[in-house]
């Protein structure tokens, strides 16, 4: 059987990232993509074949279902992968979805959520570009919809979030059991969604270990390169500096791995480091991190969405999965 193209297949002969690839093939509206990149990646999706799901003749020539999803923002490499992860299983299963961007407004919400009505689509993913609480609009109880990355304040409707908690679980485990001890952590910006659960992960961990060291191995970041190298810094000047760092997204590790080198640190020898996301560059950098599964996520949100069963009211928790790289690859302690 001949291998099925894919989009990480196109863009690696048109030399462009899978971002660019996707946006282009799934026609996502408000990016800018230059021509002469557009044409270059749908020639090579033309010469390698691809096929981005099955074809209606395929489907027995019945209308294809339609499903509506509004995003907040499609700005950077996380909203792709919702976007990605919905069109694929879309394809997959013979269905259609719409995507409206509403940058968070809610008279763009309502506009198209009016769209979505005058198209009659089935129901509608509600999704957002990182993980949050959410306070949709009262007219998307309208219609059947799900959750995505988000969930309301007081749980109701279904939800399908990243499992934050247990991810911050994972990183901060994995760096006990190659013998750390004074594992530090630095956040994102502490209001955010991700960074509370995934600071409750550290701290559950720690706790249970009987080695959770306090605030003085924590910091708070803005989430950014900048930032993350301050809170490295400030957190290696401490009378007895951490033996491991949990830098709570990757972008934030380049920060402390470049903080580390400053000071004279071998990594991992002197001080491990766990990223979170599996941005791109993590493979290249040799990063430990843990994944965030949007793909699942959205193609868990659009089953629910699709089949036939009642919703409800329940939040559904999507686990990542840690990949251990050389920045924390030192033999495990029994």
């Amino acid at each position: 059987m001949k291998k099925r193209v894919k989009m990480v297949d196109v863009a690696r002969a048109a030399n462009v990232s899978r971002t660019a690839v996707s946006l282009i093939l799934n026609q996502v509206p408000g990016m800018r993509i230059a021509e002469a990149t557009r044409q270059r990646v749908l020639q090579v999706a033309r010469e390698l074949g691809y096929d981005p799901g099955p074809r209606l003749d395929a489907l027995g020539q019945a209308p294809r279902r339609l499903f509506g999803v509004l995003i907040n923002e499609i700005s950077s490499a996380y909203p792709i992968d919702l976007i990605y992860g919905l069109q694929g299983w879309a394809n997959a299963q013979g269905l259609q979805i719409v995507i409206q961007v509403s940058d968070g407004t809610l008279d763009r919400e309502l506009a198209a959520l009016d769209n979505f009505s005058r198209f009659g689509v089935e129901g509608v993913v509600y999704a957002s570009s990182f993980s949050a609480i959410a306070t949709p609009p009262e007219a998307l109880g309208g219609f059947r919809h799900v959750l995505l990355n988000c969930r309301r304040e007081d749980s109701s409707g279904l939800a399908v979030l990243p499992a934050e908690r247990h991810g911050g679980a994972l990183a901060t485990q994995h760096l006990l059991d190659i013998g750390c001890r004074r594992i530090a952590t630095i956040t994102g910006e502490p209001w955010q969604f991700a960074s509370k659960e995934r600071l409750a992960g550290y701290h559950r961990t720690l706790n249970k270990a009987g080695l959770n060291l306090g605030k003085a191995y924590e910091r708070t970041s803005d989430w950014g390169h900048a930032s993350g190298h301050e809170a490295a810094r400030q957190l290696l000047a401490l009378a007895a500096p951490p033996d491991a760092i949990f830098g709570q997204n990757d972008i934030i590790v380049r920060g402390v791995m470049a903080a580390a080198r400053a000071v004279g640190l071998r990594v991992p020898e002197d001080l491990a480091i766990v990223g979170y996301d599996d941005r791109e560059f993590a493979k290249d950098l040799e990063i430990s991190t843990v994944t965030l599964p949007y793909a699942e996520m959205a193609e868990r949100a659009l089953g629910e969405l699709a089949s036939d069963r009642e919703l409800g009211s329940k939040t559904l928790f999507v686990a990542g999965e840690l990949i251990t790289r050389a920045t924390s690859r030192r033999p495990i302690i029994e």
